[in-house]
């Protein structure tokens, strides 16, 4: 690479290291949200930039080229060291004498059986100096920032098992079809919603799955991106759209009458959480001590 190295070459590499994790352009665009034309100029400029070629793309798939295999493994040195100046300049800083950068999915608060705020309460008090940044996330985000080492931990509820980290079971989260009380389907009876006639709804998907993945094989013909809990709730309560939220999160409406289950008894699923950190990496103790009490 010619001259002084950027943020911009920065933000390039990192990109670059995302597609390598993912597999392929294919995969990493829901993970970084970024289009696939966008990410072909991204590793062209990169490649423009590096002056050789990284990768090959075609009918046999993504491959790296050789010089593209040692680019990405000077970056992975290249960002550790980056993570070990943070860490060391941190320490120097007059932030508390450890900090945990931790992650998790939105609409927690709710969910009484997730064990994080236990957890969180009872790492304070063991070791009150120990200082939480907390960042709300998306699952495929979540999992990028673990692996970029830019947090140390993050729980949710994962679809896919990446390469690179460790995922331990904590707990499982029920999550059934809603409709508003604005919505057609609020007034008919559950035996009158068939798959068929469910299936003609407009329905929030889950926009940061790669695929779509629907529960119980319903196949919408017509669908709508919601990339957090939030959001989701936002667009069935316009009375134009259905859609999958979590028990604990949506009942408050359902008790007062602004939302309604759909067949919970046939077509609700749950979500498996997890606890994810990445894998060879030395852990600070108390993000092992965080780990004990999150299963404890």
């Amino acid at each position: 690479m010619r001259g002084n190295l950027s943020d911009v070459d920065l933000r390039m590499l990192r990109t670059f290291c995302a597609i390598v994790e993912a597999g392929g352009f294919t995969a990493a665009q829901a993970r970084l949200n970024i289009s696939l034309p966008r990410l072909s100029v991204i590793v062209r400029d990169l490649e423009v930039r590096l002056g050789y070629s990284l990768c090959k793309r075609g009918k046999s798939g993504f491959q790296l080229t050789e010089q593209g295999q040692q680019t990405y493994a000077a970056a992975q040195e290249l960002f550790a060291s980056v993570s070990h100046f943070q860490d060391r300049t941190t320490s120097l800083s007059q932030r508390p004498r450890e900090t945990l950068l931790i992650g998790a999915v939105d609409a927690l608060a709710s969910f009484e059986a997730f064990p994080l705020v236990r957890a969180i309460t009872a790492l304070r008090k063991v070791t009150p100096e120990t200082g939480i940044e907390l960042h709300i996330m998306r699952p495929d985000e979540l999992e990028q920032a673990v692996l970029d080492e830019r947090l140390e931990l993050a729980v949710g509820a994962f679809h896919h098992h990446l390469s690179g980290l460790n995922y331990t079971p904590l707990c499982r989260e029920r999550n059934v079809l809603y409709c508003s009380d604005a919505h057609p389907f609020f007034a008919m009876k559950d035996e009158r919603l068939s798959v068929d006639i469910l299936s003609e709804a407009v329905y929030v998907d889950r926009g940061y799955l790669s695929e779509s993945r629907r529960p119980h094989q319903l196949r919408f013909q017509h669908f709508v991106n919601a990339y957090t809990m939030e959001a989701t709730a936002l667009l069935i309560f316009s009375g134009t759209y259905i859609g999958y939220l979590p028990t604990h999160y949506a009942q408050p409406w359902v008790d007062r009458g602004r939302l309604r289950p759909i067949r919970p008894d046939s077509l609700s699923f749950e979500a498996q959480f997890e606890c994810i950190v990445r894998q060879g990496l030395e852990q600070k103790p108390a993000v092992s001590r965080l780990q004990e009490l999150l299963l404890a």
